[in-house]
């Protein structure tokens, strides 16, 4: 697996005042790491399927705008 940069994302919480909780960052980054990869592996596959690169990105936009918190409040 690839190494994570440090700091290479700056992680903000509702009050937008940055997180600095080394343990909370640490996950972050490992989720949005692995999700960055699984998007590339995704896309690859979808560009040597044929898909239409600009619309494969179309649709990750939409579900990523459409993303609702999945736990009860």
């Amino acid at each position: 697996m690839n190494k994570i940069k440090k700091n290479k994302y700056i992680w903000l919480n509702k009050s937008q005042e940055i997180i600095s909780c080394d343990e909370k960052l640490k996950i972050l980054n490992e989720n949005i790491l692995e999700l960055e990869n699984n998007f590339q592996n995704i896309f690859d596959d979808a560009v040597i399927m044929g898909c239409d690169e600009k619309d494969f990105k179309k649709k990750v936009v939409n579900i990523v705008n459409n993303l609702k918190f999945s736990f009860d409040k």
